[in-house]
């Protein structure tokens, strides 16, 4: 061992709870074991860990893309009952669109229906 390892070691017994260099040493051992076998868990699981956690992104990828489906669905129904008995101008449907993009940015997307009837019926 090289003299300046062993002055290194003297000086950290106490930080180590170590009773004697040797003492010292059979700690340090017993810590790399236990580093080499928890990157053996490490290399082990992590694959494992990264399988599952892929899985259940995509999974929930899907569902999500299932619910905005649907959703566009719903909302093309809405909008066609209500291009069907309403008369609305191309620059009142423009200048809604902009306010009510303006109005989802500022609430960071939940906008209620309570909201927008209030806007509409009391000049919210």
């Amino acid at each position: 061992m090289r003299p300046s390892m062993v002055a290194e070691i003297e000086e950290m017994l106490a930080e180590a709870n170590a009773t004697s260099k040797g003492d010292f040493v059979c700690k340090a051992v017993e810590f790399y074991i236990g580093y080499l076998w928890q990157q053996k868990s490490i290399n082990y699981l992590a694959p494992m860990l990264a399988r599952a956690i892929k899985s259940e992104a995509r999974s929930l990828g899907k569902d999500v893309c299932e619910m905005l489906f649907k959703l566009a669905v719903e909302m093309g129904i809405i909008s066609n009952i209500t291009a069907a008995v309403n008369e609305i101008l191309d620059d009142s449907l423009e200048n809604l669109r902009l306010n009510v993009a303006q109005e989802v940015a500022r609430t960071n997307g939940i906008l209620t229906f309570e909201d927008a009837d209030e806007w509409q019926n009391r000049g919210g």
